[in-house]
């Protein structure tokens, strides 16, 4: 994280900075993004940098960090409503897909994140895997006990499937008329590929 040399940093400053690094970790995954670009984009000696961030890691974390935030602001607004399970995840997506709209730099930052095969950061994706599996196997719980999920089902497995489609899903989203296709997506992770009577 950020030393306390950056916060003491005029706001215009610390805004270039961010901004320099989160295009250049949008363009690139981390272990092809180029410290030097960043500084170069800012107009700050790249030994300035270091009086800011130990490192690119270090520097790379907070930005994500910041991408995260961003993306929390909407997605929590799914959770806020009282609706059912499905309901919930098809809000999760709507509004993870207006956050990839509005900052689609900060949305390509979490994608890369994702993507990325640096071994510097095989912990802190095993980190975020781990904490959003939990997170979403509470929610998995509350639905179980409520009746609306089936209970054999192995909550690993649930969360595979959810999170392995959810990106593409995002990227999906609204671009055909009215989300069908989307809601088709969603239909097919609710009731599975079994024959089934004719639902409503």
């Amino acid at each position: 994280m950020p030393k306390s040399t950056f916060f003491n940093l005029s706001p215009e400053k610390r805004c270039a900075i961010e901004q320099a690094a989160i295009e250049e970790f949008a363009r690139n995954p981390y272990e092809q993004a180029s410290l030097s670009k960043i500084v170069s984009a800012c107009g700050i000696a790249k030994g300035s940098m270091y009086q800011y961030f130990d490192d690119k890691l270090d520097l790379y974390l907070y930005i994500v960090d910041l991408a995260y935030g961003k993306k929390r602001q909407f997605v929590n607004k799914a959770f806020a409503l009282e609706t059912d399970f499905f309901s919930t995840l098809e809000e999760y997506y709507r509004q993870s897909y207006l956050f990839a709209q509005e900052y689609p730099l900060l949305h390509q930052v979490t994608n890369n994140f994702w993507d990325s095969r640096a071994d510097v950061l095989h912990s802190e994706l095993a980190k975020g895997r781990s904490t959003r599996a939990r997170d979403f196997q509470r929610f998995l719980t509350e639905a179980v006990h409520g009746g609306v999920v089936n209970p054999n089902l192995n909550p690993e497995a649930v969360f595979f499937v959810y999170h392995a489609v959810g990106k593409d899903l995002i990227d999906q989203f609204g671009c055909e008329e009215n989300g069908k296709f989307f809601k088709e997506i969603l239909d097919v992770l609710r009731y599975g590929l079994m024959i089934r009577e004719e639902l409503d």
